[in-house]
């Protein structure tokens, strides 16, 4: 009896360990400010994201969201501030000042934790998608060729793609390229995938096919961070919705609120201007459809990710 009882309440304390985990914040933006001479881009932007969520930030164009999200993967330096993304905690270049060699490994810790996927992929032109998969996990964590090599085919073929590893980013489509460009983050296996403006560089008809994508990938476990100007595709994906203006975060909150129901006078006259558009049409290009189904059924779910095929 007493063994029964002591295993319940180990199982009890488990399963609120695990729930406390998975509710935990990985993001933590404070204060941060940035500046580009007497322009302050990001003007004390604060905000939180949990563990596995799919948050969208968006908002009017230039208000600081494309920088914000570049600062979080050490693509820009901030002025002043706080980002904490894991046990990874970057200051301000005000606040801290660093040696080389400790930007350079604060750059490293940061970068095998958070990928990104640009608005235009930035695939490396002269490296076929094996190749451009391969190169980050050589570079930044400094994996020997033949286990690299092993870890982009397991992720290309993650995306649909097995049968176009020897194949350069001009001879892909758009919704190709995009893909690769998403096996290259998966393969250094961050805890956050940020996604910068993923629909913008796509004919319209495959905006639809990036929504179940995004989906499919927040199935995995990641906490992925899109910017986006489509309010619509926001509304349709996201776990949380944060609405920036004038280099901070106005407002956050799940899109029913932050749509249905704004609380602050700024995002209120944004939405004010937000008419839903036109469902989108399901058709789509045949390679890229058949390539969005091949995804869906890939990635599976976290478990199978860490299988082997």
């Amino acid at each position: 009896m007493l063994r029964r009882t002591r295993v319940k309440l180990q199982d009890t304390v488990s399963s609120w360990i695990l729930k406390l985990n998975q509710e935990q914040d990985v993001i933590e933006v404070t204060d941060i400010v940035k500046r580009y001479g007497s322009n302050t881009v990001l003007n004390h932007a604060t905000f939180q994201i949990q563990t596995g969520q799919l948050t969208t930030i968006l908002g009017p164009s230039g208000c600081g969201k494309s920088t914000m999200l570049r600062c979080m993967n050490r693509l820009e330096r901030f002025d002043r501030g706080r980002l904490k993304i894991g046990d990874v905690e970057v200051s301000g270049t005000e606040d801290k000042k660093l040696t080389p060699a400790e930007e350079k490994e604060l750059t490293r810790r940061l970068r095998e934790r958070v990928g990104i996927i640009f608005q235009n992929f930035n695939l490396f032109p002269h490296l076929t998608a094996l190749g451009n998969c391969m190169e980050a996990p050589m570079t930044v964590k400094g994996m020997q060729r033949k286990e690299a090599e092993d870890v982009a085919r397991h992720y290309l073929h993650k995306v649909g793609l097995a049968d176009k590893e020897e194949h350069y980013p001009a001879q892909l489509s758009g919704g190709q390229q995009q893909r690769v460009a998403i096996a290259r983050a998966l393969a250094m296996e961050p805890e956050v995938i940020l996604f910068d403006e993923p629909t913008s560089a796509l004919d319209p008809q495959l905006i639809q096919s990036v929504a179940r994508m995004l989906r499919a990938l927040d199935d995995l476990g990641k906490t992925l961070v899109v910017v986006s100007h489509d309010m619509n595709f926001a509304r349709r994906i996201s776990d949380q919705v944060i609405y920036f203006e004038g280099g901070h975060a106005v407002e956050a909150g799940t899109p029913q609120e932050v749509f249905g129901n704004p609380q602050k006078a700024e995002t209120r006259a944004f939405m004010q201007s937000f008419q839903e558009d036109e469902p989108l049409a399901d058709a789509q290009p045949n390679a890229d459809k058949l390539q969005s189904n091949a995804l869906e059924t890939n990635l599976g779910t976290r478990d199978n990710l860490g299988q082997e095929e």
